[in-house]
């Protein structure tokens, strides 16, 4: 699994030491990661996978076995397996290193052709060969033919570990910082050693600067000793430590602590603060109040943007709400009697739950049958708009969708755009069955590839009739 190699490049091409040079230190760079995770536990890659639990010793295993195949005008192989190699064998056990590149098979016919070229090239290697460290080996082979007699030629490259490709590549100290950087992490948190975390960030290891590896062990060690402080990231009583560092730095903050708990990191989706023990600031909802009588109820209030859990005590009583996506239709929106209107709520709609004034379905049961506010969604024609009005549907099964309909996607069909990243599940289970039909056709490419419809690039004065008339109609 360890072999890095493809089919053997047959044009007789002479590959000169810089392009040979060039084709380790694309490798190395490929690798860095990888060589340095293996480094970790020695000549045992597999001693990890009894130490965790079988679910993470899979996930992790799988990034030790799997390759990248180097360029296609290039061949770097396992030199354990290749028995022309001095120390090599072909009895098929492989290991990640030596690594070795093969130089040519050339026979007799394709030196006398090209008689000056080769001389020229095996004078090269010769010269080249003297500047090669400790540990990277130039290999030649004498051939004896009739016409031209005995001939030594260039044979191979190999390499025997990562220390000696990086003094050749250029990379030596970077590589020696990212091991004793390693090495300190796991004598610091033992576990760590069996992480994938060194592929993943192995730029932490070898690029950082040592007063912010100093702060990340720092900050690692308080978090191990308090994994639910509850506290926020403002009151981290951690030395040299303040917000802004650890704001541009979650991702690799929220990795490590994964991995100094000994939890895997590959897929991690987990929160940053959910992982780190600290308490997350509220999320926020913002809501226009359309109607003058209510404004003057709350002060003149107009456009607010607080937590769910204060909005949900404001003293409201509406006769409709509208949810559009776009932040600016929103602003747009005009006055409207006993009205409110959120944006740009995305999937965390769900927080709409929380409110109840807005009467979702699992408080009905403490408000006066006919009393429920008319709710109006807006959101852009695409797959993910869809997905979030199944969503606020579940929480609101009376939830009416507006400009959401085939007749207006294909009206809009010189506004269409593509969208990077759909939605992808088969069925959403809260749309009606029109809803349905337009989500698993753009799903599906009925009319194009990803395509979608911005709700902001409608025609404004349709899309405040289409809501007028939603508001005034009769409900269903």
């Amino acid at each position: 699994a360890s072999t890095i190699s493809r089919k053997r490049v047959t044009a007789q091409k002479l590959q000169s030491p810089e392009e040979v040079l060039q084709v380790f230190t694309e490798r190395f760079k490929v690798k860095f990661g990888e060589w340095l995770y293996r480094g970790a536990f020695g000549n045992d890659p597999y001693q990890y996978a009894t130490l965790l639990a079988p679910v993470h010793a899979q996930q992790e295993q799988k990034l030790i076995t799997e390759e990248v195949l180097p360029d296609e005008h290039s061949y770097i192989e396992n030199a354990a397996a290749e028995p022309d190699t001095p120390g090599g064998t072909s009895s098929g056990e492989t290991s990640t290193w030596p690594l070795r590149y093969s130089l040519t098979g050339l026979n007799e016919e394709t030196v006398l052709a090209k008689m000056a070229d080769i001389s020229t090239w095996v004078r090269d290697w010769h010269q080249y060969e003297k500047s090669l460290p400790e540990g990277v080996t130039m290999h030649w082979v004498t051939r004896r033919w009739s016409r031209l007699g005995e001939q030594t030629l260039p044979l191979a490259v190999t390499v025997e570990n990562a220390e000696a490709l990086a003094q050749w590549t250029g990379f030596s100290k970077r590589w020696k910082r990212a091991c004793v950087r390693r090495d300190e992490f796991i004598e610091q948190f033992e576990i760590t050693r069996y992480s994938s975390l060194w592929i993943r960030h192995s730029e932490v290891l070898a690029d950082w600067a040592e007063e912010d590896i100093e702060r990340l062990q720092t900050l690692l060690g308080w978090f191990f000793r308090n994994p639910s402080s509850g506290l926020y990231l403002r009151q981290l009583p951690v030395p040299k430590i303040d917000t802004k560092w650890i704001e541009t730095r979650k991702a690799i903050v929220r990795d490590f602590t994964l991995a100094i708990n000994g939890r895997s990191i590959n897929g991690a989706t987990q929160d940053f603060h959910e992982v780190c023990g600290l308490r997350k600031p509220a999320s926020k909802l913002r809501l226009r109040i359309l109607c003058p009588k209510l404004r003057a109820s709350l002060g003149g209030l107009c456009d607010i943007e607080a937590p769910a859990a204060e909005i949900s005590r404001m003293p409201l009583s509406i006769r409709a709400a509208f949810i559009v996506e776009n932040l600016e239709t929103g602003l747009a929106l005009p006055d409207f009697e006993g009205m409110v209107a959120f944006m740009r709520l995305g999937h965390a709609i769900s927080e709409l739950a929380h409110i109840p004034w807005l009467c979702p379905d699992h408080l009905e049961h403490s408000t006066q049958q006919g009393c429920f506010p008319r709710l109006l969604y807006w959101g852009d024609l695409d797959t993910h708009g869809f997905a979030i009005l199944s969503r606020a549907r579940g929480i609101f099964s009376r939830l009416r969708s507006v400009l959401m309909d085939e007749t207006t996607f294909l009206q809009g069909q010189a506004l269409w755009v593509t969208e990077l990243t759909p939605f992808r599940a088969e069925e959403l289970k809260h749309l009606t069955p029109t809803e349905q039909d337009l989500y698993i056709g753009l799903r599906n490419g009925k009319w194009g590839a990803n395509l979608r419809l911005e709700q902001e690039r409608l025609p404004w004065p349709k899309c405040l009739q289409a809501l007028q008339e939603a508001v005034s109609s009769p409900s269903t």
